[in-house]
């Protein structure tokens, strides 16, 4: 078996696009950061600081490619309770296949367009909705962040909030006092009876 060959090191610019020159010969390995992945990637879930990625790149049926690999990506965010700065990491495998154009069926999933005439496949688009699905919807420091008070925003997790109570709400000082009415009514009743009557 033929050891596994390296393309041409990436352009800066698009560090995503893998040239296929050798790859009939045996699969293609790279490994790769994408420093810049808001401009090189696209639009995403976070603002990563970098993302790694390792490829193996495999001729699959016919014209189409087969990549397979791992990514790994970090971005520092704010936690949705405490407003903390957060590390968040994300790792996941991904895979994609690329068809020549004409045997895409829109909306297959996994499967992407594979421009013959470049001689290069675009990694961009699979690394970017693997992040989509991998990144988390709520950042939160700890699972058991108490967050911020509402009133003066002191975080609970380092000090006690000193707002003053909240003063009672007039609108309930009418029905004060109704409780105590019925149960005295309902006492006299049972207090009344004799043990064994129906009062």
């Amino acid at each position: 078996m033929s050891p596994p060959r390296a393309s041409p090191l990436p352009n800066p610019a698009e560090p995503a696009r893998i040239g296929l020159a050798g790859l009939d010969g045996g699969p293609i390995e790279r490994a790769f950061r994408v420093e810049t992945p808001g401009e090189s990637l696209g639009a995403l879930p976070l603002p990563f600081e970098y993302v790694d990625v390792e490829v193996e790149l495999r001729r699959a049926d016919g014209a189409a490619v087969r990549a397979r690999g791992t990514l790994g990506a970090r971005a520092t965010v704010e936690c949705r309770r405490c407003l903390e700065p957060t590390r968040v990491r994300v790792r996941a495998r991904w895979e994609a296949l690329y068809r020549p154009p004409g045997r895409v069926t829109p909306g297959e999933e996994g499967v992407w367009a594979l421009d013959a005439d470049s001689g290069e496949v675009d990694l961009a688009g699979p690394i970017r909705e693997e992040l989509w699905v991998r990144a988390p919807a709520w950042v939160e420091c700890s699972r058991d962040c108490p967050g911020l008070c509402p009133a003066c925003g002191a975080r609970l997790g380092e000090q006690a909030c000193r707002c003053p109570p909240p003063e009672p709400d007039a609108r309930w000082a009418a029905l004060e006092g109704l409780g105590g009415g019925s149960t005295g009514v309902s006492e006299g009743a049972s207090e009344g009876a004799s043990e064994g009557e129906i009062p």
